[in-house]
């Protein structure tokens, strides 16, 4: 059923049933891009619960820091910093009407908190922990990306649609700088121009920009490699649209030159059949031939480069040029062959290019490492 029908038979309001979905307790179903349903199974598993809407309601509850210290029997200052340094991540936030960003937390997180961490509960925090925050280390906003990255890609419909997540979360200015092609960045930004920042409440433009961007050194290679990992399935799949014709239009656009240039012919055509050695032999005695007596009988003499009067390659030219498209195809058939195992799409080098990442990681791995780097609950 569609999420409206979900959401009415749920019995919950708008915000309510928005969370539900985020955090995975109302599952959905990718019909399409950007576009989802729920199973009815779920719906009807979900009213027949006892009490309903009480039991949902309660694992979707969300508290602010005060109150969420005061659950856990521990003062507002204590929660700050544990919440700064990532022992629990906030699931939403907002500017208030004193332009103070509040973070809010689920509630259902906070008994996992006591059960694993009780020694922070109570007496000295560590000091390594109080170092951290005296140097102003705040992993909340780090924490909400990577709740929100990893329920965005859960429910992606395909791999363009995976790689425009990690396209929001690295920023335009880098993904701009690590993604060459200019059709794929369009499409990306098309799919999902920023990571939905959910109800920011008065936070101004960049202030949404700030908290929705990755920032950590981390966190952007991780997420480089999971965009590089998506973008080799998504090309498999299918070009970004335009990708093809704007190729030929190119093409088609450079002016005329002898000899043509490999670089525009080569994605096109493909490698030359090198001739047999006794035809190459008879042609080139014409070459010969040709060229002293000039073009079609025309005076003149032949040019070094075996050309014509007319810019245009001679036969020795264009044997010449032929041997030199098939050295190079060779040479890039052999460097292809032997590189090793990298990210879809070939080998590469550098940390801040998507064509040029050393490690192979899943981007479903990546959404999972992502959520696993701070300590959870």
């Amino acid at each position: 059923m569609t999420l409206a029908r979900a959401r009415d038979a749920l019995g919950l309001d708008y915000d309510e049933f928005d969370l539900a979905v985020q955090i995975g307790e109302v599952p959905t179903v990718a019909c399409g891009s950007r576009s989802w349903k729920v199973r009815s199974d779920e719906v009807d598993q979900l009213v027949a619960e006892d009490g309903h809407p009480l039991p949902l309601l309660d694992r979707i509850r969300l508290v602010g820091s005060a109150e969420a210290a005061k659950e856990l029997g521990v003062g507002r200052e204590r929660f700050v910093r544990l919440a700064r340094v990532g022992h629990i991540r906030p699931v939403r936030w907002y500017v208030n009407r004193y332009h103070a960003l509040v973070w809010m937390y689920l509630a259902r997180d906070l008994p996992v908190l006591a059960e694993h961490c009780p020694a922070l509960l109570s007496g000295p925090l560590p000091e390594g922990l109080r170092a951290a925050v005296a140097d102003g280390e705040d992993e909340r906003a780090r924490g909400w990306r990577s709740r929100r990255v990893a329920q965005l890609v859960r429910d992606t419909y395909d791999a363009w649609d995976e790689a425009a997540v990690w396209s929001a979360l690295l920023g335009p200015e880098l993904v701009d700088s690590a993604l060459p092609d200019p059709y794929e960045r369009a499409h990306l930004r098309k799919l999902r121009a920023a990571l939905p920042p959910g109800r920011p409440g008065l936070a101004t433009p960049e202030q949404i920009k700030v908290i929705s961007t990755a920032d950590h050194p981390d966190e952007i290679a991780l997420a480089l490699v999971a965009l590089a990992d998506a973008l080799g399935r998504a090309r498999e799949l299918r070009p970004a649209p335009g990708r093809a014709v704007g190729a030929a239009a190119e093409l088609a656009a450079e002016p005329a030159s002898w000899p043509v240039p490999l670089s525009a012919t080569a994605p096109l055509l493909p490698r030359p059949l090198p001739l047999p050695d006794e035809l190459a032999a008879e042609v080139g005695e014409g070459a010969d031939g040709a060229e002293r007596a000039g073009v079609d009988g025309a005076a003149g003499p032949a040019r070094p480069d075996g050309s014509g009067d007319d810019g245009r390659p001679g036969l020795r030219g264009l044997l010449r040029l032929l041997g030199r498209r098939n050295r190079s195809a060779d040479a890039g058939a052999g460097t292809a062959g032997t590189a090793g195992g990298g990210v879809r799409g070939g080998p590469h080098s550098s940390p801040t290019s998507v064509t040029r990442t050393t490690a192979r990681l899943s981007s479903s791995e990546a959404a999972r490492s992502t959520s696993a780097e701070m300590p959870q609950p």
